[in-house]
C-alpha cells in the first residue's frame, strides 16, 4: 500500500517538483510578446538616431553656409584696413604715435584674418569639403615659404627662426597647399610660445622607409601633451588660442596627405613636434 501509494506523488513531484507548472511555462509562452516589444523599441531608438543625424547634417550646412557668408562679408573690409594700413605705415610720414597706432590696426586686422582662415578651414575639415591636390614639388622652397611667412610673427617677438633640410632631399610628392599651412601653423606655434631671443628650429630628414621626419623644436613651455590637439581641452584651459587651434588644423590636413605629428617635450624645457609623412604616396 504504501509503495502504490507513493507512485503517483513521485509522478507528480517530477513534474512539477516546486508546483509551479504553469508560472515555469510562462516566459515560453511571453517569449514571443517580449521579441516583439525589444523589436518596436530598437526600431523606435532607430528612427530617433536617424533623426537625429538629420538634424546634425541641417546644422552642420547652415553652420557651413554662415561661416562662408561670414567669410566674404568680413574679407572685403578687412582687405581695405589692411590695405590702407600698409600704404599709412610705408608711404605716409606719420609720427611715432600715429606709427604705432597705425601698427596696431594692422596687427589687428592680421590677427582676424588669421581668426577668419582658421575658422574656415576647420569648419571644410569637419564636413569633408577638403580635397587632395598631389604634386611633386620642392620641399626645401615650401618650408622656406612657411618660415617667411612666419616671419613677421618671429620678428615682432624677437624670435630666430633656423631651418636646415637633408641634402638628400630635393622633391616629395604630396598636396603641397595642405602641407605649407601644417608647416605654417606648427612654426606660429612654437614662435608664439617662445621668449624673446629665444630660437625656433626646424630639421628635415629622411628614414629607410621614405618617410620624412620634419622636427621643429622650440624653448617654450606647454603643460600638457596628450590632449592638445582636443578642442575641448583648450577650452577648458582658458581663452582658445589661434595658434593652438592652428595645430588641430595642422593635424587634420596631415592626415589628409597620409602623415601624422607626435609632441615630445624637450629638455631641460621647450617642446619638439615631429611631422612625419611619405616622400611618396603609397603605390596601389
Amino acid at each position: 500500500m504504501s509503495e502504490t501509494a507513493g507512485e503517483p506523488v513521485d509522478r507528480d513531484m517530477t513534474a512539477n517538483p516546486n508546483g509551479n507548472t504553469a508560472a515555469a511555462a510562462a516566459p515560453a509562452e511571453n517569449s514571443p510578446k517580449r521579441i516583439e516589444e525589444l523589436v518596436d523599441e530598437l526600431r523606435k531608438r532607430t528612427a530617433e538616431l536617424e533623426e537625429a543625424n538629420r538634424e546634425l547634417r541641417r546644422v552642420s550646412h547652415y553652420r557651413s553656409l554662415f561661416l562662408a557668408r561670414m567669410s566674404h562679408e568680413l574679407r572685403t573690409p578687412l582687405t581695405s584696413i589692411l590695405g590702407f594700413s600698409e600704404i599709412l605705415l610705408d608711404q605716409e610720414e606719420l609720427t611715432d604715435t600715429q606709427r604705432r597706432f597705425c601698427q596696431k590696426v594692422q596687427d589687428s586686422g592680421f590677427q582676424l584674418q588669421a581668426s577668419l582662415n582658421q575658422l574656415v578651414d576647420l569648419s571644410r575639415l569637419e564636413v569633408g569639403q577638403t580635397e587632395v591636390f598631389v604634386q611633386e614639388f620642392s620641399l626645401r622652397e615650401t618650408l622656406r615659404e612657411s618660415c617667411a611667412a612666419a616671419a613677421r610673427m618671429a620678428q615682432k617677438q624677437q624670435v630666430k627662426i633656423e631651418y636646415e633640410v637633408a641634402p638628400e632631399i630635393t622633391t616629395v610628392v604630396s598636396d603641397q597647399g595642405k602641407l605649407r599651412q601644417t608647416l605654417f601653423n606648427f612654426i606660429a606655434w612654437a614662435v608664439s610660445r617662445s621668449s624673446a631671443g629665444d630660437s625656433v628650429k626646424i630639421t628635415v630628414d629622411v628614414d629607410d622607409e621614405s618617410m620624412l621626419s620634419i622636427r621643429i623644436r622650440d624653448n617654450g613651455e606647454v603643460k600638457e601633451t596628450s590632449s592638445i590637439f582636443d578642442p575641448e581641452y583648450n577650452e577648458a584651459t582658458g581663452e582658445p588660442d589661434i595658434n593652438e587651434l592652428g595645430i588641430i588644423i595642422g593635424r587634420k590636413l596631415l592626415e589628409l596627405i597620409g602623415g601624422s605629428v607626435s609632441l615630445q617635450h624637450g629638455t631641460p624645457r621647450g617642446l619638439e613636434a615631429t611631422i612625419r609623412l611619405p616622400a611618396r604616396p603609397a603605390k596601389a
